[in-house]
């Protein structure tokens, strides 16, 4: 029986309150839905550019991506324990961990870093969504009708404000489950075109020139393209909180990007042999004009949009915090969401180059979210849960007999052994982090400066293609 004088770190989570929330399953789905369809038609290209060195670089990134989402989930779960008001702070709990863990200023910067990332992340899903619509008007007129993807932007944006006034996503399960099956279709129909595309022909390229081809700017492209695209460090708290039962974030977080690495990893080994180094930067834009290749080029923009509606959440709900807006759908809720996605489409028609735009929030952005902080909130939390549990074992010192006080050193002695390896994990990639982000941030940089001066965004012209 828990009393006031039962201490915290001795509490078990009783599976009799799991009565309501996300199942492991659904988080996994809502997992694959941030995602989206973005590593199906916008990934291929990057990774194919860089040969073989593309194997390498998807595996360690995605390693290491799963890692530290799994670290954020065991950061929470520590948290709990540690200080059980932490409850009350459910709505920006990456901020919460870095509050509990350095301290208010601490907070501030990851909540900038947090919610600047996920309004960046919007971006290019309206890009993206613009652009298939407008592939799909002149497909399917034969060329005669080319509503520019600028305008699209705007249609779109529009059409998306209303899903974005949705709530938290406990209350999307509906919108996540039709979400996935709409990418699950997407990959399907993109990877029977490539199969059964008999007049697409590899160009012949030489192994040697085609290694003198792959630049080192190349590689640290396709890698903020990557981080950007598997990023989930910003919502995996929001989906861990909603989950019947948080312990096991694991699970739904290995389920997710199984589920979304597996079908990107599928398409882009059949574009290599299919297509080669002629893959487009928009996987759609390469396969031959189809019934398969309309719906699948639909289906795209639609998901797109619903995503939306799940991973900007976080940010959404920051906001209305900050400005003191009802948790309850309000007209007040309705006002800041619409004035977030005008200003969206507005960055989204200032946009030069979609890559450039992935890769310079992947490189800058994300790195730091993904590879850095979340090992540096977890090393601190874990040395707070053994300062803790040392205060705990003075006072049941007393109650221990002598061969439970055996069985604790031989416990403590593989703790640390597994806290050994831990540290090396987090320090490596913490390192990995540091040298990526200042690295990818300088071209990322340059490269913007140079595709702003020869290629004119939308803001310039509408009726740009």
């Amino acid at each position: 029986m828990i009393t006031e004088r039962t201490l915290l770190l001795a509490q078990s989570p009783n599976p009799r309150n799991f009565t309501k929330g996300l199942s492991v399953v659904l988080a996994a789905v809502c997992i694959v839905d941030v995602f989206g369809v973005f590593p199906i038609i916008s990934l291929p290209k990057s990774i194919i550019d860089c040969g073989y060195y593309g194997i390498a670089v998807v595996i360690s990134i995605c390693s290491m991506q799963i890692y530290t989402a799994i670290l954020l989930g065991k950061c929470w779960l520590i948290a709990e324990r540690i200080d059980p008001e932490i409850h009350s702070k459910n709505r920006y709990p990456y901020s919460a961990l870095a509050d509990l863990a350095f301290g208010p200023s601490f907070r501030k910067f990851v909540t900038f870093l947090v919610d600047i990332t996920i309004f960046g992340g919007g971006i290019p899903n309206l890009i993206v969504a613009s652009q298939n619509l407008q592939l799909l008007g002149l497909r399917l007129s034969e060329n005669s009708f080319d509503l520019s993807s600028c305008y699209w932007i705007i249609i779109l944006g529009l059409i998306l404000c209303p899903l974005l006034w949705m709530g938290s996503p406990k209350d999307m399960k509906l919108i996540c489950t039709i979400s996935v099956c709409m990418v699950t279709a997407v990959f399907l129909l993109v990877l029977g075109c490539i199969l059964f595309d008999f007049d697409g022909k590899q160009p012949k390229t030489d192994q040697a020139t085609m290694d003198e081809t792959i630049s080192f700017k190349r590689i640290i492209a396709a890698y903020g393209i990557l981080a950007f695209q598997f990023d989930i460090h910003p919502s995996i708290l929001t989906i861990q909180l909603d989950m019947k039962n948080k312990s096991k974030i694991t699970s739904a977080v290995i389920l997710g990007f199984g589920i979304s690495v597996g079908m990107f990893s599928l398409t882009v080994i059949s574009c290599a042999f299919r297509y080669g180094n002629s893959t487009q930067r928009s996987l759609l834009g390469t396969l031959p004009s189809s019934i398969f290749l309309h719906v699948a080029a639909l289906l795209v923009a639609i998901q797109l949009c619903l995503t939306s509606a799940v991973s900007n959440n976080a940010l959404y709900q920051h906001m209305e915090d900050c400005l003191g807006i009802a948790r309850d759908f309000n007209h007040r809720r309705c006002l800041l969401r619409t004035s977030l996605c005008l200003l969206a489409i507005f960055l989204a028609e200032a946009v030069p180059r979609l890559d450039i735009a992935m890769s310079l929030i992947g490189g800058t952005l994300v790195g730091p979210l993904v590879f850095i902080i979340p090992p540096l909130i977890y090393l601190k939390i874990t040395a707070m849960k053994r300062d803790l549990k040392k205060d705990v074992q003075l006072q049941q010192m007393y109650q221990a007999t002598r061969t439970e006080l055996a069985k604790d050193k031989e416990s403590e002695g593989k703790t640390e052994s597994q806290s050994k390896t831990e540290l090396f994990l987090c320090i490596f990639i913490m390192l990995f982090g540091f040298v990526s982000t200042f690295g990818t941030s300088y071209i990322n940089i340059i490269n913007t400066i140079d595709y702003a001066r020869f290629t004119e965004p939308c803001l310039y012209n509408l009726t740009l293609n």
